[in-house]
């Protein structure tokens, strides 16, 4: 689909379809469209770090993780191999709903969701760092909300979510940021 036609039919879509999941593979050209290592003979940028992903961050620190919340567990996107490690087994997608004050239960039905964690552990530290890795996982988003109209799926960007308890199931730290998340599945 040309880009223009993905841009023109990004719209956020709450309703998904239980019945039907999402294959490996179409799973995997989302992770890879959102921060996927798109040249792999890249030189290392000025920090060391080799200037090839999908998703374009400040001062190309990378600090952008991503991880996929399904039935069946929680797995972090390797973007070096594009592979799925297991985090954490068991369902924990409730966590994705939202915490105890506020949820919103539609995200239930979708079969996966994506976890952005901005990773601040090697970055320095400071409110600009902060306000660029935020940024980052924005651009990261938008990556996977395009990729979703280009592969026929329906998502929404959402802030919602239990941080704090992601942050202990997964074992984060406090500079390791649960920004935010779209659950994604086939329109219902």
């Amino acid at each position: 689909m040309p880009m223009n036609e993905v841009v023109a039919k990004r719209h956020s879509i709450r309703e998904f379809d239980r019945s039907r999941e999402i294959a490996d593979s179409t799973l995997g050209q989302l992770l890879w469209l959102t921060a996927g290592v798109n040249r792999p003979d890249a030189a290392p940028g000025r920090f060391g770090v080799a200037a090839n992903r999908s998703n374009p961050t400040a001062l190309n620190r990378q600090e952008i993780r991503l991880y996929v919340f399904d039935k069946d567990g929680v797995w972090e996107y390797q973007p070096a191999s594009h592979s799925l490690s297991l985090a954490k087994e068991g369902d924990h997608r409730k966590l994705i709903a939202g915490a105890e004050a506020f949820t919103q239960d539609f995200v239930l039905d979708a079969p996966v969701s994506v976890v952005f964690v901005a990773d601040m552990a090697g970055l320095p530290e400071g409110e600009q760092t902060t306000a660029m890795a935020l940024v980052d996982a924005g651009i990261a988003c938008e990556n996977l909300n395009l990729a979703c109209v280009s592969e026929g799926l329906a998502t929404v960007p959402r802030a919602t979510m239990d941080s704090a308890a992601i942050a202990t199931l997964l074992g984060l730290t406090a500079r390791q940021l649960p920004v935010m998340n779209n659950p994604i599945g086939y329109e219902r």
